[in-house]
């Protein structure tokens, strides 16, 4: 269950003042021995908040029967604080900062929920494994919380999360054939290159100090010759001012992605050897010829098939992890307090 010290709920079953007995009783007594502890404390290891200024130590989060400190918090923001400075000022600044916080904060209470659910299944890493990682993130620590890159002690809790998130959300998870041959059905335009598109284009661009109207006018000039049965490829040599002007407007194969709006829409429209009506964009006026259509290529399922298999199963990963920590953290005591 969780609690935020800022928006208290009000519903009594959420409320840390309710009437308890036996082991929760016990459970809230070493709260709040904890709390009046880490008051007393407070003022002795002052960290930056984040804007500059010292801020006194005290409590961010409690978890079960353990507290995650401000000075936690701060080392784990990193360099935060001056990446999003370096984006933002002001309330925006402010708002991206506490909305931060409160991400590495979950992830520091996830973390402490993971470290406490593996000592209860006497889970440990041994000194050894933590000296190899210690090494190992000496040379790379990407991928490694900041918090561990300070502290062995830190860095054990970390082997210790990953090793009972690995036991406990890989624990039975298969990707059989029969589920990679339906996603491949089901998704087959993932695995498909878009379609190409040979196209020619007359392009009228807007001269020195000429208006829509007298470009429209140019433009049906050239429509009408195209009607009366003059050459496309020679109408685009002679008046486009398309750079593909010389290859008869030839502009290749092309895919509609690389196309703007208008355009893709009239090609939608045509068929091989018919030509678009006038298409105006923000550049200027333009005919298009369709020439050829070459449909995608799907690939073949044995060459797609282990990344599929791949990607169901970090899906299936996933999904066990979030329901796996929603779990702990509604058998958990939780309260946010920063």
């Amino acid at each position: 269950m969780m609690h935020d010290h800022h928006q208290p709920d009000s519903s009594s079953r959420h409320s840390p003042c309710r009437r308890m007995s036996g082991t929760a009783a016990l459970l809230f007594m070493a709260l709040c021995v904890i709390t009046c502890l880490v008051s007393v404390a407070s003022a002795q290891s002052p960290t930056p908040n984040g804007e500059g200024k010292a801020v006194t130590d005290g409590i961010a989060a409690i978890v079960n029967t353990e507290i995650i400190t401000v000075s936690e918090l701060q080392m784990e923001m990193g360099d935060e604080f001056f990446r999003l400075k370096a984006r933002y000022d002001g309330d925006e600044l402010k708002e991206h900062l506490s909305q931060k916080r409160l991400e590495v904060l979950t992830l520091l209470i996830e973390r402490k929920l993971l470290v406490q659910e593996a000592k209860a299944k006497t889970i440990s890493v041994s000194d050894e494994e933590v000296d190899q990682a210690w090494e190992q993130m000496r040379r790379n620590p990407a991928g490694f919380p900041p918090a561990a890159t300070q502290s062995k002690d830190i860095l054990r809790e970390e082997l210790m999360a990953r090793r009972i998130r690995d036991i406990e959300v890989r624990r039975g998870i298969v990707v059989v054939p029969e589920e990679i041959r339906a996603y491949f059905k089901e998704q087959q335009q993932r695995f498909t290159s878009p379609g190409t598109h040979h196209i020619r284009q007359i392009l009228l661009l807007p001269k020195l100090d000429e208006d829509r109207e007298t470009l429209k006018t140019r433009a049906e000039v050239l429509m009408s010759q195209l009607k009366e049965g003059t050459s496309f490829e020679k109408l685009a040599e002679l008046f486009s001012d398309g750079s593909e002007s010389v290859m008869g407007g030839d502009l290749g194969f092309v895919t509609k992605d690389e196309l703007l709006a208008p355009l893709r829409e009239a090609l939608d429209k045509l068929s091989p050897g018919e030509v678009s009506p006038l298409i105006e964009t923000e550049i200027g006026i333009h005919i298009l010829r369709l020439e050829e259509n070459r449909p995608g290529i799907t690939q073949p399922f044995e060459k797609v098939k282990e990344a599929i298999a791949n990607r169901l199963y970090q899906e299936k990963i996933q999904e066990s992890h979030d329901k796996w920590m929603s779990s702990l953290k509604d058998r958990a005591y939780i309260e946010i307090r920063f």
